[in-house]
């Protein structure tokens, strides 16, 4: 992860990765590989910008977790709250239209990344994206919003992204002193949220109450692998349903192929053949 986002920089010419804090799991393991970044190849000058960009849906834990990441990883960080510009924004549109939790939720996610890639354009840079393999085939993001331009744990399963922080603080950073160290534990121990208040009880309300990222991650991994052999599909499913329950497995599955849209090519180009 280290060597190939250093590449990606080092071909395209560029000097700075940015990135947006949350305080979760996924930003905080995306930062120390940032960091690694920089330390391994000084040569090149790297630079990591953090900035975490809360509005009030975010808990003073999350916002307290990115501030303990930022100071341990980045070079440079600050704190900027998008409240205003959000309620400023929300107003506006509700004027046409009322808004719903998902698409107040959207609104936060698309004002951070206009913040996010105008600090990224004026210094060189290219903004860091920290979605990992579960919440892409759930959709559990926003287009044009918290998708960015480089992914380093995006082949990552969600409880693999769990694995990787739970090394990183018992093997690499191993000092209780050390913020780096502590960032890591917090972000593992903290309720994953989106950070948007869609929702009451973290992201696994939404996806399967009651379970866990492993049994999800099961779910997701096995139903792709089979999919498209009707014998093979039939044998996973009979396993899947009677290991976590048939409501729970299609209510996975729901959302996986409710959100097949945001995986498409974007945008969705007319191919020139058809225009003749």
């Amino acid at each position: 992860m280290v060597s190939e986002t250093a590449r990606y920089l080092s071909d395209n010419h560029l000097k700075t990765m940015i990135l947006g804090f949350s305080g979760g799991l996924d930003s905080t393991v995306t930062a120390a590989i940032c960091r690694e970044v920089v330390n391994r190849y000084p040569e090149h000058g790297f630079k990591f910008i953090g900035v975490s960009l809360p509005c009030s849906s975010n808990t003073s834990e999350e916002n307290d977790s990115a501030s303990m990441a930022m100071k341990g990883f980045c070079n440079e960080y600050w704190v900027e709250n998008l409240q205003a510009q959000y309620l400023l924004l929300k107003a506006t549109y509700e004027q046409h239209y009322p808004s719903t939790p998902i698409s107040q939720g959207n609104i936060k996610a698309r004002l951070r990344m206009i913040y996010l890639y105008n600090i990224a354009s004026v210094t060189g840079g290219l903004v860091m994206d920290t979605d990992n393999l579960t919440e892409h085939y759930l959709g559990f993001w926003t287009i044009h919003g918290d998708v960015a331009d480089y992914n380093p744990i995006g082949g990552l399963w969600k409880h693999e992204v769990y694995e990787l922080c739970k090394y990183l603080f018992t093997e690499v950073y191993t000092d209780s002193d050390d913020a780096r160290h502590q960032a890591l534990c917090a972000a593992y121990n903290i309720l994953p949220t989106d950070g948007n208040g869609v929702a009451v009880g973290g992201d696994m309300a939404q996806i399967a109450p009651g379970h866990t990222y492993e049994e999800v991650d099961d779910i997701l991994d096995t139903y792709l692998k089979s999919k498209e052999a009707p014998e093979q599909l039939d044998k996973a499913m009979e396993r899947l349903n009677k290991a976590y329950g048939a409501e729970t497995v299609e209510r996975v599955l729901k959302r996986h192929r409710g959100s097949e849209f945001k995986r498409k090519r974007m945008p969705i180009v007319i191919e020139r053949s058809l225009y003749e």
